[in-house]
């Protein structure tokens, strides 16, 4: 990577602790970490909706115990995916949201999760996803490392679905640190055979409890050699915790990302990241 620059785009209103986001048509979803809602932001008419994702649970600002923690979602043509994070047993669920008549289908990711763990050798107190891609024929699962052994895995799902027909790889990933804490992954995106991913410092060896914020950074996979191209640090004071491509024009990629502060307040802000690449992606 060459150059980057990282302005703020725009305020929402009405979401808290944005998690995740997805872009396509003037749209932005959302998801926070402790809502039950997708949010849905018009960008030209600057209007914001939502939509259950959780039926008969009909609430924002869920108690941390009882959250079903997205922490990454994905958007195809006519449906946009979240799932919970699987650091506890109630947050091993996924949601298949269907964009035009806006039906929700749940999927069962217990026994995704539980082969990940046991296959990746991950424990559970290391075990938090928070970052999901797809290219067409394999999914792309990335743990946070922010657990007491640091775990940062991208694990690679291939089958039929992902409830009971699945084939496991798994790469593990040392990522610096940004002022002496350890960072671990937070998003990514897919753009050809190349993992985008965003990973944050977070001064606490904990997937269920907050810790300081120490930064964010930037970085690239080749998913073909699977090995880190580069990494750069973006900031030192935020946790980007969403990521997804905005514009693409030769070597210049532009991302949005979204920001967790960790509070209760009801705005998300919504940072466009645009990034100089050494070599064009087709």
């Amino acid at each position: 990577m060459k150059k980057f620059y990282l302005n703020i785009l725009l305020k929402i209103l009405g979401v808290s602790a944005a998690s995740g986001l997805t872009y396509s048509d003037e749209i932005i979803h959302l998801v926070s970490d402790n809502s039950n809602y997708l949010y849905n932001y018009n960008i030209k008419e600057k209007t914001l909706s939502k939509d259950l994702l959780v039926a008969d649970f009909p609430f924002e600002n869920v108690a941390k115990k009882d959250k079903a923690d997205f922490e990454s979602m994905l958007e195809g043509s006519d449906a946009v995916y979240v799932f919970g994070s699987g650091s506890e047993p109630n947050r091993e669920k996924g949601y298949h949201f269907n964009k035009i008549d806006k039906k929700v289908m749940v999927l069962d990711l217990g026994t995704l999760y539980m082969s990940m763990r046991d296959f990746a050798e991950i424990k559970p107190q290391d075990f938090n996803i928070e970052g999901v891609a797809y290219n067409g024929t394999e999914w792309f699962f990335l743990n946070r490392g922010n657990g007491p052994n640091n775990k940062n895995v991208v694990i690679t799902v291939q089958g039929a679905n992902l409830t009971d027909d699945f084939n496991l790889f798994y790469n593990d990933f040392e990522l610096p640190k940004i002022n002496g804490i350890q960072t671990g992954f937070s998003d990514a995106v897919l753009i050809e055979n190349k993992l985008f991913f965003i990973a944050t410092a977070e001064n606490n060896k904990s997937t269920y409890h907050d810790g300081a914020i120490g930064g964010s950074l930037f970085g690239c996979i080749d998913l073909k050699k699977m090995k880190i191209e580069f990494t750069e640090v973006i900031s030192t004071e935020h946790k980007f915790e969403g990521l997804t491509v905005y514009k693409r024009e030769g070597k210049k990629v532009s991302f949005l990302l979204c920001e967790d502060t960790d509070t209760d307040t009801q705005e998300s802000i919504i940072y466009q990241l645009d990034v100089e690449l050494k070599k064009r992606i087709k």
